[in-house]
């Protein structure tokens, strides 16, 4: 009975082995298939070919670099859209009265802890709103000298330009300051 016991185990230690060994086999199989980049050809001789022997290459594989990485585009619907004809504001009071009424909406478009906002970014903003409402309004640069010739509160020294917005109503140019809403005639076209 030991006999038959003995062996049973050196049996199974056998059989341990054998798939030991065939798992070695294989993943070192394996180690080597995945480590050739380019696939193996054989080139037929005369003796291959009077055998029948066929050659073909089953898979190939391209690696391709990019020197840069390629922006993808979104497009984002807006939220209120522009309504299809602008128009310019009918009447003086007309656009004071749009002004204080847009004070009361809060501008979170370029409010960030990093951003530096400046009078082209408040300019900015109240054309993106007049758009908004239908109204052409303009965005403008003027130099220090007019501003401070047409505005109540003049320019800093150190600022030679600056930005406004710009609105036409009937023959007459209004500059309009973003940032204080004051509104002052810059000249009549006719």
């Amino acid at each position: 009975m030991r006999n038959k016991r003995n062996n049973k185990i050196v049996m199974v230690i056998k059989t341990l082995v054998s798939v030991a060994i065939l798992a070695i086999a294989f993943s070192t199989g394996v180690f080597v298939s995945q480590a050739t980049s380019t696939p193996q050809t054989t080139t037929n001789t005369n003796a291959d070919l009077n055998l029948g022997v066929e050659c073909r290459v089953v898979e190939t594989h391209t690696v391709q670099y990019v020197d840069s990485p390629v922006t993808e585009v979104k497009y984002v619907e807006l939220v209120k859209k522009v309504p299809v004809e602008l128009c310019n504001f009918s009447e003086l009071e007309e656009l004071e009265q749009w002004l204080e009424d847009k004070n009361n909406v809060t501008t979170v478009r370029f409010q960030s802890p990093d951003t530096i906002v400046d009078c082209d970014d408040y300019a900015l903003e109240l054309q993106y709103k007049a758009l908004a409402d239908g109204y052409i309004m303009s965005f403008e640069v003027i130099g220090e000298s007019e501003y401070n010739t047409l505005f109540k509160t003049p320019l800093p020294p150190s600022q030679s330009l600056h930005a406004i917005n710009l609105a036409i109503i009937g023959n007459s140019v209004y500059y309009i300051e973003p940032q204080t809403d004051e509104v002052v005639l810059a000249v009549h076209l006719d």
